[in-house]
């Protein structure tokens, strides 16, 4: 008695894309039916269960005999081990093994052979980490530990002792593009304001709003030179009615707001932001006062409404607008102070042919709404002020080791952005640290002499891929580890990376804490991805290079 037909798919339970975007929620099975030319009996179970050898990169799986004798359709069932990962799909491996069990015919006859033409399963996509974290699924995430899956990040915290911590309130764009408030310790599910897409978990560092009245452009804090200014005449990017209007007179001559906000202090890096939405002028500049005191002078941009792009940059160090929805754009610009001065930051109207100065026609304008001073080399997201000025904490989200990893071998994979906002690094942004509760190694995507890097640093391991330009682009980046200092590999969108650096031991501390977003060091040194988190997975082994490779793709 031969076994006629081919082995073929009956359910594939945990089959996903091929990005590695989509983690496992629990150990789902894998079933295949192999279908037999008569009925059978299948003894042996369930220390001597028949089984069929699985390939999972490299590894030896089985998918164990679980149904069907007295039947001529057999189920053999895969049960993902913790770790398992398989982006370019199982193999399966001819003849069945009946591993000490028996495959008869209903006279005893035992069937033979017991070989198959092998179904292609290019299809079945392992991904079984031990920690999952994916802030874009859903309104609150979704979240596994070990195989237990869990569908709001306080219950997932919980269950691994972490926490999440932001002594303060912070905004955040919501699944309408809608700019929110977030109480304090609450986390910031970011989306974007224009298309509404997900961005994941917003993490960003301590900011303070240096300026007051940041949305009360008619108070005597904001000094008028050939405007005025119509109070809460239009929607705001927070669903207010309280956006004002800036209008030219009919003077020939510049026509703009300006604040004194104060002694700026030499070396440091200020950013200036505002909410602007065309209203008859679509164009206008940003700019700080006292030109000579910031390097190579002249710190201001134009920009253009209609178009939504920068048209002048002057010499600042960086600018961006951003379109964040029904007409409105969010404009920054940053400077460098060489000399102490005043920090003066002005908004201007220039005329359609723009000019700076013109004769105003005296009801053209533009909205205005959510101004910003910050000391920082890029912008954050919006603080708001009244009376005085307010500082936003940083965002902390911790996770303990709660018998998900492996000091001898892993892998990480971090999808994100930085700076979300702009896309620009700053000098450490950090998508993961591990380490004890303040002391950690850190992952970081950096910029250096005007290029930028993704690195892994001591003692864990560190490596180094092209330059990177992230304006404008997220980023993918995985890396494993093992006791031997041969097996170690990063990779970024796809592209494997040469290892460098540290030679010892990867894992020289205990690992008690993972900091997500930002180093789990005290305080005073810690440093922040400033951008979003869109997926984490650990997985508690070190996986081939091909897998690295598909995780980041």
């Amino acid at each position: 008695m031969t076994l006629k037909a081919t082995l073929k798919l009956l359910l594939i339970t945990c089959a996903i894309s091929s990005t590695g975007s989509f983690a496992i929620a629990a150990p789902s099975n894998v079933n295949f039916t192999v279908t037999m030319s008569e009925v059978v009996n299948v003894t042996g179970c369930p220390a001597n269960c028949p089984r069929i050898a699985i390939t999972v990169d490299g590894q030896t799986r089985y998918a164990e005999y679980s149904a069907g004798t007295g039947t001529s359709s057999l189920t053999f069932t895969y049960a993902p081990t913790v770790g398992d990962l398989d982006l370019d799909g199982v193999t399966l491996t001819s003849p069945i093994d009946l591993n000490g069990g028996t495959i008869t015919d209903l006279n005893g006859n035992a069937i033979s052979p017991l070989t198959y033409t092998v179904p292609n399963t290019s299809g079945i996509k392992i991904d079984y980490p031990s920690l999952s974290m994916d802030f874009t699924n859903g309104a609150n995430g979704r979240y596994t530990l070990n195989g237990t899956a869990y569908t709001d990040l306080s219950s997932f915290l919980g269950a691994t002792g972490g926490s999440f911590t932001r002594a303060s309130v912070g905004t955040y764009y919501d699944s309408t593009g809608t700019l929110q408030t977030a109480s304090a310790n609450t986390p910031r599910f970011d989306h974007d304001p224009a298309t509404h897409a997900a961005k994941g978990i917003l993490i960003e560092e301590q900011r303070t709003n240096l300026l007051t009245r940041s949305s009360e452009f008619d108070n005597v804090y904001w000094a008028k030179s050939n405007v005025s200014i119509t109070a809460d005449s239009s929607i705001a990017p927070d669903g207010s009615n309280n956006a004002d209007k800036i209008v030219e007179n009919t003077s020939n001559s510049l026509h703009f707001i300006y604040v004194n906000a104060g002694l700026g202090t030499a070396g440091n890096y200020y950013t200036f932001t505002i909410f602007a939405k065309a209203e008859l002028r679509n164009k206008g500049f940003l700019a700080f006062s006292n030109y000579g005191a910031y390097s190579g002078g002249t710190p201001e941009i134009k920009f253009d409404l209609s178009s939504g792009t920068i048209t002048s940059t002057g010499t600042t160090s960086r600018s961006s607008i951003i379109n964040i929805g029904n007409g409105w754009y969010k404009i920054s610009m940053t400077a460098q102070m060489t000399t102490a001065a005043n920090v003066t930051p002005v908004f201007a109207i220039i005329n359609l042919s723009g000019a700076s100065v013109y004769t105003g026609d005296g009801t053209s304008g533009i909205y205005l709404w959510g101004a910003q001073l910050e000391v920082g080399a890029f912008p954050t997201s919006y603080i708001p002020t009244t009376s005085t000025a307010v500082t936003r904490s940083g965002d902390i989200l911790k996770v303990l080791n709660s018998g998900w990893f492996n000091t001898a071998n892993g892998t990480f994979n971090v999808t994100g952005d930085i700076n979300g906002e702009s896309g620009i690094p700053s000098n450490n942004n950090t998508p993961l640290s591990l380490g004890t509760a303040n002391n950690s190694s850190f992952w970081n995507v950096f910029q250096s002499d005007g290029r930028n890097y993704i690195g892994f640093n001591s003692p864990h391991f560190t490596y180094t891929p092209d330059y990177l330009d992230m304006s404008g682009k997220g980023f993918s980046v995985a890396g494993t580890y093992s006791d031997a200092y041969s097996s170690r590999q990063g990779a970024l969108d796809g592209a494997l990376n040469t290892i460098f650096g540290y030679t010892g031991d990867i894992i020289t501390n205990p690992i008690t804490h993972l900091g997500v977003g930002t180093t789990i060091r005290n305080p005073t040194v810690r440093e922040f991805l400033n951008g979003h988190i869109q997926n984490l997975k650990y997985y508690p082994t070190r996986v081939s290079d091909t897998q690295l490779q598909l995780l980041t793709q």
